[in-house]
């Protein structure tokens, strides 16, 4: 965005922000401004996952009480990563909802002093925001909204049928103008744009999130049940909603609305709430020691904390580059042509391309899709013979190969460690198309 490039450099097609261009357009904003290093980019993920703990201690504080805010705001902390789900530790839109769910719920229940217009004004902004920087997310809290709206709507408070006409309004609203971001996408795939496909299973949720925190989230499940507040049951009935999604992936492979895979952060935030209220409920424990409760909340606590950095420390992600790696795509940025499509294991593409700044051939995308599939097979094929399809090359337009591996071609000239330009390209093409 920032460059101004007209190619999207992993597929060749034209440059379209698809239907994350919120989550696109802050990122290149943070560029633009800041031009952050590639250490500096490591420490944004921190930075949004403080301002997470944050939200979320400040929506439950006003909801509940303090004591069930604070125990929330570690549960955040402690929400686990992979590389399937994503999670805290990665800069990605999903992570939004831990910060932007608990903000808009904040003006939706009214739990502000400012004026009732500006509640919905500002939950009209992060609705509208949410839909265009990230639909999973979006999705999650309109459910949350849809099942506030119904639960005022059928109540008998005039009040609360007054709320639910100006909450309606300001979904309906949000949902409107953000449609240009959809419709492509409608016409493209049809009803197809609602179902989603996936390569990977994860665990059971309590596996992932925890054996102790989700016995609390039950627990905190059933008691919440007895309420009749409408704000504690719309929390309840979305965090139905998602486990529901999940199940159904697991059964049929395929889930619906919302990908399975974005679906257990925006769960964790509402089981992170429901179980603080479980865990409060050790305190009520009074027998003859009557701290009897307060040395169980502790202890369970700390159980929980103990062991889940223990499991956050010892997952595995992968480290798709090293040091050497980035600075040849580097060197490829420097001194390879701007329109050079370059060859590279499917992996490391994913990497070399924003940082060498060029075209790659293939690269392993996030999901099932079969013709993006075709090209890293044919890529893996090229490196499996060890480079010596000079034909494959050039009928793709190839004219730079990254291999760390044994390259015996002779039309490729090794330029620089694991570096290699097609002989044609090496003697006509000038670097970054200057004389």
């Amino acid at each position: 965005m920032v460059l101004g490039s007209d190619i999207n450099w992993y597929t060749g097609e034209t440059f379209a922000l698809g239907m994350e261009r919120g989550w696109h357009t802050f990122l290149a904003s943070i560029y633009f401004l800041f031009k952050p290093s590639i250490v500096q980019w490591s420490y944004l993920p921190t930075i949004l996952h403080t301002l997470a703990v944050l939200s979320v201690y400040y929506f439950v504080s006003k909801l509940y009480s303090k004591k069930e805010a604070l125990i929330s705001a570690l549960l955040i902390t402690l929400i686990p990563s992979n590389v399937t789900m994503g999670g805290p530790v990665f800069l990605i839109p999903i992570n939004l909802s831990l910060i932007f769910i608990p903000l808009a719920l904040l003006f939706a229940f009214r739990l502000t002093k400012i004026k009732t217009v500006y509640n919905y004004l500002l939950l009209f902004a992060i609705t509208t925001f949410l839909l265009y920087a990230h639909p999973p997310t979006a999705v999650a809290l309109l459910t949350i909204l849809g099942f506030y709206f119904l639960l005022n709507i059928f109540s008998k408070n005039d009040e609360c049928k007054q709320k639910a006409k100006f909450l309606f309004i300001t979904m309906i609203l949000s949902v409107v103008i953000s449609l240009p971001n959809y419709i492509p996408e409608i016409q493209k795939r049809g009803l197809e744009s609602v179902a989603f496909d996936f390569w990977v299973h994860l665990q059971g949720i309590p596996l992932i999130y925890g054996i102790l925190p989700t016995i609390f989230f039950i627990i905190g499940f059933y008691f919440f049940t007895k309420t009749e507040k409408k704000e504690t049951w719309c929390l309840l009935l979305t965090s139905i909603v998602l486990v529901l999604n999940v199940f159904l992936f697991t059964r049929s492979g395929s889930s619906y609305i919302m990908p399975y895979q974005r679906t257990h952060i925006p769960l964790f935030l509402l089981m992170s709430i429901i179980a603080s209220h479980g865990y409060m409920k050790l305190l009520e424990i009074r027998k003859q020691n009557k701290k009897l409760g307060v040395i169980l909340i502790a202890i369970c606590l700390i159980a929980t904390t103990g062991i889940a950095i223990e499991r956050n420390i010892d997952t595995s992600y992968y480290h798709i580059i090293d040091n050497k790696d980035y600075e040849s795509f580097l060197w490829i940025k420097e001194n390879s042509p701007l329109n050079a499509t370059i060859l590279s294991d499917p992996w490391k593409a994913r990497a070399l391309a924003p940082v060498a700044e060029r075209r790659v051939y293939a690269v392993m995308p996030f999901g099932p899709n079969e013709e993006q599939m075709k090209l890293v097979n044919n890529a893996n094929n090229f490196f499996d013979k060890n480079c010596t399809n000079t034909t494959f090359l050039i009928k793709n337009n190839i004219s730079v190969v990254y291999a760390t591996g044994n390259c015996q071609n002779q039309d490729l000239i090794q330029v620089e460690n694991n570096i290699y330009f097609l002989k044609q390209t090496n003697t006509s093409s000038n670097p970054q198309g200057h004389a």
